[in-house]
């Protein structure tokens, strides 16, 4: 069965290359608005949505006994990266967030499910880390050389500092103040893990999809039917509780 991500991909690509010149500026423009101070973040090529981390010897048995029995999205995450999907494609399979699976991805960091050999040093993870809540915005900066371990540890103790006076201010703040960052590149930052917590439309990208059988048109349109269903019913619980909250009646 062809990947959902390989799909989406193709769709674009196979749009009329006047149409995908006007779309590539557009996107790369507002990539760089968007991540002006972080163009690695935008330009690098193993983003952590590309990334398909090997699962371990201990991953492959805890997939195969459940001894932790985690809840069904870890067993999930790592089923799906031993049959060689990305980040990306798991993502937009089970129809998460990108901050779900960062969440995922991290935990099973920790329990040394995954084979991540550069762990410390690896930009994409510490985006994950990032995106999952594992970093503070202090760290995520030193981890991707944006500010040094010197100027981290000078903002740390300036904040003590203040905490020690009564004022409880924010490390991002106190990093703009002492001209680490701009209030430009926090923007980003925040962005970046707002963004993060989108999931993708359901549709898009697959409007002129073409199946190679009916086996995989059928599993698509069950999958967006699904889809649909979970966000109509959400749509009548926030209703509910919306009219709960006015106190008005049916």
């Amino acid at each position: 069965m062809q990947k959902i991500s390989d799909l989406f991909i193709e769709n674009i690509k196979n749009l009329p290359l006047w149409v995908k010149q006007v779309i590539t500026k557009e996107i790369f423009d507002d990539l760089n608005k968007k991540l002006r101070e972080f163009s690695e973040l935008a330009s690098i090529e193993d983003l952590f949505q590309y990334m398909c981390p090997k699962v371990t010897f201990k991953g492959k048995q805890e997939l195969q006994e459940r001894n932790l029995n985690l809840s069904q999205g870890y067993y999930i995450f790592l089923q799906d990266l031993i049959d060689g999907n990305t980040i990306f494609e798991i993502t937009i399979k089970n129809n998460w967030t990108l901050a779900d699976s960062a969440k995922i991805f991290c935990r099973l960091i920790e329990l040394e499910y995954l084979n991540i050999t550069d762990y410390a040093t690896n930009k994409n993870v510490a985006v994950a880390m990032f995106i999952a809540g594992k970093l503070k915005t202090g760290e995520f900066l030193k981890r991707i050389n944006k500010i040094s371990a010197i100027q981290l540890e000078q903002a740390i103790r300036h904040q003590k500092e203040l905490n020690d006076e009564g004022r409880h201010i924010k490390m991002a703040s106190i990093l703009i103040k002492l001209g680490f960052v701009t209030d430009t590149g926090l923007d980003s930052l925040l962005l970046l893990k707002e963004e993060a917590r989108k999931r993708l439309p359901v549709g898009v990208g697959f409007i002129s999809t073409k199946f190679t059988n009916q086996e995989d048109e059928q599993d698509q349109i069950t999958r967006m039917q699904r889809e649909i269903a979970r966000l109509e019913n959400e749509n009548i619980i926030m209703k509910k509780r919306l009219k709960k909250m006015l106190n008005i009646s049916d």
